[in-house]
């Protein structure tokens, strides 16, 4: 039987379709594999990936069990099958849970290609940014048309958030996955009950609370989805059998308080089955160990949260290892140091994450949100055309009034947003932007609105109406087309450097550690960049004895050929030694180092760092004058014993540095690596203005701002 006209249209349009959509995950696969190869390792991935290849191998969860168990099993998974090189399990780092240090031998010690290792497991992250890329393109198709799949999906493919995210070894991306899928799941699932939706619905929540502690949010979510969902007496369909409909609210509450306890014992087993059926966070196989930080220091300030999580541990209800991490990451939420702004403090800001979103996302973004809204204004009688099928009936249910049609199918995209936020704003781990990840896969979707000045949606729309929006058309498509092809730019502009990405708001990278560190923008991905920079500037790398480097993360930086004087870093890797005077040369430090957040001395100079300094500088004087002689060297250890010693010598390199880095942070770096990386020239005469000289920030400082951080005092660690 030929095919029709229409049919054959309808086919060459899917091809192109597919064809279309392929080209762009592949721009958005291709840009993000390629830049990862520029970059070292960042700050979480070594004990994600290390983690993830011990659940594989041992069935044993004491690495890293914060995180989430099936991004880390993902990425480990072709580590594992590899066969690469583990650390050994009978080693002290493994039996006292030293995660950090197990990861830094599976890395560098063990003599495995830590390359290799990287791309395989951030290829595997990038499977899940290949699946919400066509996620949001299909729920963007399904809202607004097909011209909005694309251009949610482009928006997707060249945002830098995502082309960061999506190829780290990180859990990051499958929590933007899986809280994008468990809102559409559940939208679907109270509209439409079926085998396959309540099967999607599990599959996807056992995900998100597998990927990330933040899941509970999906609580009020889908409370709020219910809640709108029950506002419609649209009838609810039942597909079990030979279907049915049910009527009436109570009815439909009435089942959808039956289907909670089949969702609830579900992912529990999902999560049972993640741990290997085993409740014991530990493999007792692999002999005896003892916790790092045992379950009394994971505590929570909440006496609810504490007694609820003891009850689980009681009664066994989740397995140990989920329980502990459950708690790790409540306990380090409740404070945490934080940069903003050029301040510091310990338990965040309410401003922290819209000062994030608003320095981070990219204003082509935002200028498609900003049509989008003025989209669905400008035609509120049309945009019902575009809801989708199955809910067609509960939109005109609703009645709603302007365009409350084009917003009832938007619920499940605002309840994510505004619940989510709703917790980042009142959360104390103002750490990275990434946290609010989960959130911008709704934004592309919505922005696909803005679509409509291209084909506007029909519906038989009056000879007025048409006339009406002639004069703005116009100017609106060029702004739409401005701003997607700003998008792109951004994209291709900023590659490799993806995560240090900040909008012209602040004045590009350029200065953005001015206002953001740690994962927002210097994650210890820029060591392959660092030694690039030395390879190109000979003159400040031909004396390692003038070339410092304070730098922020867990790779090692002689592992990447980079020969300098090693500045207070972290983690802090001290070796016995007496200080050496600091001479004039080449300083690299890493932006979040800078800021001084964690080292000993955080934030600004005070008063109180002074008084410090200087009396740890006088002992250092002291112990020089007195090594000087054998008498002088006898009386040493009546002062004070050599790991006493050694103590204080640790405590003034970290309290120098941070004067330092006090003086740097009053001028202008003479080159930027990656913008992560900062690079001072020094002479000798600025070392010791730095280090002798009269404290620029303190003297800088307002009296009334002075005595407030005397009152409140300095946090040292």
């Amino acid at each position: 039987m030929p095919l029709s006209p229409e049919t054959t249209v309808a086919g060459h349009r899917g091809k192109w379709t597919l064809l279309f959509v392929a080209a762009l995950l592949a721009c958005y696969v291709g840009l993000g594999l390629t830049a990862s190869t520029r970059k070292s390792q960042t700050g979480d991935e070594g004990a994600h990936l290390t983690g993830g290849v011990s659940y594989w191998a041992f069935n044993d969860y004491r690495i890293q069990p914060e995180n989430g168990n099936w991004p880390q099993r993902l990425c480990g998974l072709p580590v594992w099958l590899a066969g690469y090189q583990f650390p050994s399990t009978e080693s002290a780092n493994w039996r006292e849970l030293k995660q950090w240090d197990v990861a830094e031998q599976f890395f560098y010690v063990c003599g495995n290609d830590v390359d290799r290792m990287l791309f395989d497991g951030r290829a595997m992250t990038a499977i899940l940014g290949v699946a919400l890329g066509l996620l949001v393109f299909a729920w963007s198709r399904r809202l607004f048309g097909l011209l909005a799949g694309f251009l949610s999906l482009t928006l997707f493919a060249f945002s830098p958030t995502m082309l960061t995210h999506g190829f780290l070894i990180t859990s990051d991306m499958a929590s933007a996955l899986f809280f994008t899928a468990s809102v559409a799941a559940l939208w679907r699932l109270v509209h439409r009950v079926s085998a396959v939706s309540l099967a999607a619905c599990w599959f996807v929540l056992s995900g998100l609370f597998l990927s990330k502690f933040a899941a509970p949010m999906i609580v009020p979510i889908g409370g709020l989805i219910v809640a709108v969902r029950l506002l419609n007496a649209a009838p609810l369909r039942i597909e079990f059998g030979t279907g049915r409909a049910i009527s009436g609210r109570l009815r439909q509450v009435a089942m959808f308080a039956s289907l909670v306890p089949v969702l609830i014992v579900g992912v529990a087993g999902t999560i049972w089955a993640s741990y290997g059926f085993r409740y014991e966070m530990l493999n007792p196989g692999l002999g005896p160990a003892e916790v790092a930080v045992p379950w009394d220091g994971v505590e929570t300030k909440s006496n609810i949260a504490n007694q609820l999580l003891s009850a689980a541990r009681e009664w066994r209800l989740l397995p140990e290892g989920y329980l502990y991490g459950f708690s790790h990451v409540l306990h380090f939420s409740e404070s945490r140091s934080a940069f903003l702004n050029g301040e510091y403090r310990r338990f965040g800001w309410l401003s922290f994450f819209p000062y994030c979103f608003a320095y981070k996302t990219p204003l082509a973004l935002l200028g498609c949100l900003a049509l989008a809204v003025a989209a669905a204004w400008r035609f509120p009688q049309q945009s019902n055309a575009v809801a989708p099928p199955e809910l067609a009936d509960s939109t005109r249910a609703l009645n709603l009034p302007s365009f409350g049609g084009w917003l009832y199918p938007l619920v499940p995209l605002v309840a994510l947003v505004t619940v989510y936020w709703a917790f980042a704003l009142v959360s104390h781990l103002n750490i990275g932007h990434r946290h609010l990840l989960p959130t911008y896969p709704a934004l592309f979707i919505m922005a696909g609105a803005a679509a409509w000045w291209i084909f506007p949606p029909q519906r038989n729309p009056e000879p007025s109406i048409r006339v009406r929006r002639r004069g703005f058309v116009p100017l609106a498509r060029v702004a739409l087309a401005v701003c997607l092809l700003w998008s792109v730019v951004d994209g291709l502009w900023i590659w490799p450097n993806y995560l240090a990405y900040f909008n012209p708001l602040v004045g590009g990278p350029w200065n953005g550690y001015r206002h953001l560190v740690d994962s927002s923008l210097d994650w210890s991905q820029d060591l392959k960049g660092v030694k690039a920079w030395l390879d190109a500037h000979p003159i400040d790398a031909r004396d390692t004895q003038q070339l410092y480097f304070g730098f922020y993360g867990a790779p090692p930086p002689s592992y990447y050929g980079i020969q300098a004087k090693r500045l207070p870093s972290f983690p802090e890797k001290w070796e016995p030694h007496v200080p050496e005077p600091l001479t004039g040369g080449t300083y690299l430090v890493s932006a979040t180092v800078l800021p001084g957040i964690v080292l000993l001395m955080p934030g600004r100079w005070n008063e109180e760092f002074e008084t410090r300094y200087q009396n740890l500088r006088k002992n250092v004087d002291v112990y020089r004058q007195l090594s000087a002689t054998a008498e002088g060297q006898q009386q040493l250890s009546t002062i004070a014993s050599p790991d006493e010693w050694q103590d204080m010598f640790r405590m003034y390199e970290a309290a120098r540095f941070s004067r330092l880095a006090s003086f740097l942070r009053q001028r202008e770096p003479d080159d930027e690596i990656g913008y992560s990386i900062l690079v001072y020239r020094l002479t000798d005469a600025d070392i010791a203005n730095a280090l002798d000289g009269p404290p620029m920030e303190l003297l800088e400082m307002p009296e009334a701002q002075s005595e407030d951080l005397r009152r409140e005092g300095p946090r040292l660690e």
